[in-house]
């Protein structure tokens, strides 16, 4: 018999921790929706805006405040769906925006902390190239230390499981592994 999830997973960590890819992974297993609050956030901008623009791009039109508010408008609402079962994967400010309401995010799942050696993100980002929010400074990667440092006691405080992730590996690998944990930490 397949195992199956009886609670919404809620993914967070810092920026390409693998929240989306762990996230899809975890719920191709499970055979749950996915959410990505990015691709959420990207929907409902278009909705209200006409025109469609990637995350990157409403955090430079709206400045990092009217971004803040308007990604815990979006966390808000999909927080008020009865969903059941599913995998949400946060935008990797979201537990430390000031906007967003902490039992909003402790009702919505069992939070896993997907905890990268900050190196490893940074590397992946790079890879990826620099978002706005880093690109402006002269030290990006002092300044991604930094805002991960800033976040992760929020990270911490909606944790249910933190997972380390020490080293680069294959999706695959590292879903299977989240994957044993989370049935672990979900029985009964």
């Amino acid at each position: 018999m397949a195992e199956r999830l009886t609670r919404p997973l809620l993914f967070f960590g810092i920026k390409h921790c693998g929240k989306s890819t762990l996230g899809r992974l975890t719920a191709e297993h499970f055979g749950v929706k996915f959410v990505d609050t990015d691709l959420e956030l990207e929907s409902r901008f278009q909705m209200l805006n006409g025109c469609p623009l990637p995350t990157r791009d409403i955090f430079r039109e709206l400045g990092e405040e009217g971004f803040r508010r308007f990604e815990a408008e979006t966390v808000e609402a999909l927080a008020a769906q009865q969903a059941g079962p599913r995998v949400v994967a946060l935008g990797g400010g979201v537990p430390a925006n000031p906007f967003v309401e902490p039992e909003v995010l402790k009702k919505m799942g069992f939070g896993v902390y997907l905890a990268i050696r900050p190196e490893i993100a940074f590397e992946r980002v790079r890879r990826r190239g620099l978002p706005p929010f880093l690109a402006s400074f002269a030290d990006p990667y002092a300044e991604f230390l930094r805002m991960n440092r800033q976040r992760e006691a929020a990270y911490r405080s909606y944790a249910d499981l933190t997972f380390p992730i020490e080293r680069e590996e294959a999706a695959s690998a590292v879903a299977e592994k989240l994957i044993q944990i989370i049935l672990t930490e979900l029985k009964p």
